[in-house]
């Protein structure tokens, strides 16, 4: 399986032109034979009650590199330590 870790950025988007939110994260993403995994973590722990806010409003991220790509992702599983799961979103 071939992983790569990187820093990037979680942005909450209320519309085409109002990002509400961005969090600071590092990311681990995992190819496998059933595609990809990813789970990450807050840079600042102290934003886990933020991030848990915005993932009530909706879980729907987009996941910035450094390069500026993005993908859209789903955040699930996240812990009190700032820790979690991302999932393509549907």
């Amino acid at each position: 399986m071939d992983s790569v870790a990187t820093a990037a950025r979680l942005e909450w988007w209320a519309n085409s032109s109002t990002c509400l939110a961005a969090f600071e994260v590092s990311v681990t993403i995992s190819v496998g034979d059933h595609g990809w995994e990813a789970t990450g973590e807050l840079a600042r722990i102290e934003e886990g009650d933020d991030l848990t806010f915005f993932c009530d409003l909706g879980d729907a991220f987009d996941l910035c590199f450094p390069d500026e790509s993005t993908v859209a992702v789903t955040v699930t599983a996240l812990t009190p330590t700032g820790s979690f799961a991302l999932t393509g979103a549907q």
